[in-house]
């Protein structure tokens, strides 16, 4: 499909997924104020009546009166409150096959969050909407929880909790939360199509021939209305997040989920009972405040974002797609030891090649954001193969430098650089305490978030174009990886390293590791798709290590 028309597609579907509902809820809200608000009229003679309210709005008075079917004929006109629902419930999923279903899942799959494939994935999101249904209205149909609402109440969270932990550590975390929302969109809008309108259905049937009213449909209905009125809060909260990538981003995206939502909920539970039950409502209110506020207070951290003084661009490097290995590949690795400098003290630059054999595994197919489509590639880059050399492999000393401290950082900062939605390099090596920077060269929304072990977290926002964010570790670290959660395809390794004999094969597959005293040391080569090999090397001012790794099918 042409990106352009895919775009526009989803500007206009998004357009309607938000009018619809926006008319949906508001007019779930205003109802459900209005049944808090009746006031019975003690002087109506109407067998039916229930209550009534008096309105002022646009210059006019508005009074409303609620009346019991059955009692109370139907009347001629009679409007109907449903298509808002049913109409959110198909542009969600028109969006959600869109953005997550499309494109080869790039989307919908992170795999730094887990390697499930696209068809389990998309399994798991049709039964998120279709399975959840079937659970929650079998529970609500069940005489159990007609008599004693507490135990579905009871069922119903637990469900949540466990779709929520289970999807977010198994999709990306923005699938994820849009799962859940249209999880608990299915809910709403099949207790409109099924349970709430035909019930309604029924009654007015029922009133029209004369026949009784079975007061326990509209009962049943009302109940379904009011669970669809505490759901609203947390939807909405779901459909925003989209734009705040520090919730859905975060290592504990599926807490934040449940806290806020519980937190909605709290929230709409002041407004439906502070006129009848100011107390009740007062006590949910500031808890849905305290929930958010301690959510907030703990994800907050004070970050030194300050723009770099030195930063260079990083070099962008255009690799075309080759088709796909079924078998392991071959991986030589050649190093040698160039002629010392006499006023080096005896120290050995060791430069070496890392050349490929073989036919390297094609990266996936990625439905790239118009600002990102220019110029880039259109595949995941964890293999960059030119000309039969492997860029980013990572060569270091891991052995023979024990008992050893160096202190000589350097002054000049590594740049990741956020470019057509790939990060540049894809591998990367930094000292301990020397300045990284994170540059977004797009214009589009992107975000930094850290994944480590040893070294503090962070999760930051990049949403304009040429923003820096510059940051220190302190700790050494095999990796430090960084994510973009809005695209999550996006991913750059960063080695923290306490000494500095290590390097990264460039385009042309050479790296040097400078300045190696002489010794006998272990060298260790790393990349992310081929895995590790170690070899033992002696140096000395004469003497070339030969360094030959070998991968054989």
């Amino acid at each position: 499909m042409n990106q352009d028309f895919y775009e526009w597609l989803l500007l206009f579907g998004r357009w309607l997924h938000i009018t619809v509902a926006v008319t949906w809820i508001g007019t779930s809200i205003f109802f459900m104020w209005l049944d808090r608000t009746f006031q019975r009229n003690m002087e109506s003679t109407n067998p039916a009546h229930v209550g009534e309210v008096w309105m002022v709005h646009g210059g006019g008075f508005y009074h409303v009166e609620k009346l019991l079917m059955g009692p109370t004929k139907v009347p001629k006109d009679l409007h109907w409150f449903k298509w808002e629902a049913y109409w959110t419930w198909l542009s969600g999923a028109f969006l959600v096959i869109m953005i997550f279903y499309t494109g080869d899942a790039t989307y919908l799959l992170d795999s730094s969050v887990s390697n499930i494939s696209y068809g389990q994935a998309v399994c798991l999101g049709i039964f998120t909407l279709v399975g959840s249904w079937i659970f929650y209205d079998f529970l609500w149909e069940r005489k159990i929880t007609k008599d004693k609402p507490v135990v579905g109440h009871i069922l119903t969270i637990a469900w949540f909790f466990g779709m929520t932990y289970l999807l977010c550590k198994t999709l990306s975390g923005r699938a994820a939360y849009i799962h859940i929302g249209g999880m608990l969109g299915t809910w709403m809008t099949a207790n409109v199509f099924m349970r709430i309108i035909p019930r309604q259905l029924k009654m007015v049937e029922a009133s029209k021939s004369g026949t009784p009213v079975n007061q326990e449909w509209a009962a049943n209905a009302k109940n379904r209305s009011t669970h669809n009125t505490y759901f609203t809060l947390p939807v909405i909260l779901i459909m925003i997040s989209n734009h705040f990538p520090m919730t859905y981003g975060s290592d504990y995206n599926w807490l934040i989920l449940l806290c806020l939502s519980g937190a909605g909920a709290c929230i709409r539970e002041y407004f439906v009972s502070r006129l009848k039950n100011p107390g009740r409502s007062k006590m949910f209110g500031l808890l849905g405040v305290v929930i958010i506020a301690t959510i907030m207070f703990m994800n907050v951290k004070g970050e030194n974002n300050s723009p770099a003084k030195h930063v260079e661009e990083t070099k962008v490097v255009e690799v075309k797609p080759v088709e796909a290995a079924a078998v392991p590949v071959a991986v030589e690795v050649k190093a040698e030891a160039a002629a010392p400098d006499p006023a080096s003290n005896a120290v050995v630059d060791v430069k070496g090649k890392i050349t490929f054999t073989g036919t390297p595994p094609q990266g996936k197919k990625l439905t790239l954001p118009s600002g990102c489509k220019e110029g880039g590639s259109s595949y995941t880059d964890e293999v960059i193969v030119m000309n039969g050399k492997l860029e980013n492999v990572l060569v270091r000393v891991v052995k023979g430098l024990e008992g050893k401290t160096f202190k000589d950082v350097p002054a000049e900062p590594v740049v990741l650089n956020q470019k057509n939605c790939i990060y540049h390099p894809r591998v990367a090596a930094a000292r301990v305490g020397q300045e990284v920077v994170f540059v977004n060269s797009d214009p589009v929304f992107h975000n930094v978030r850290s994944i480590s072990k040893d070294n503090d977290k962070f999760n930051l926002a990049m949403p304009k174009k040429d923003q820096r964010i510059s940051k220190r570790f302190d700790k050494p670290e095999f990796f430090v990886q960084a994510k973009c959660s809005i695209h999550p395809w996006m991913s750059a390794n960063l080695a923290i390293m306490d000494h500095p004999f290590f390097a990264v094969s460039n385009e042309k597959g050479e790296f040097t590791i400078k300045g190696l005293p002489v010794g006998k040391y272990t060298i260790e080569v790393w990349h992310e798709v081929f895995g590790v090999q170690t070899r033992e090397i002696t140096v000395t001012e004469t003497t070339k290590p030969d360094l030959n790794f070998n991968y054989k099918l």
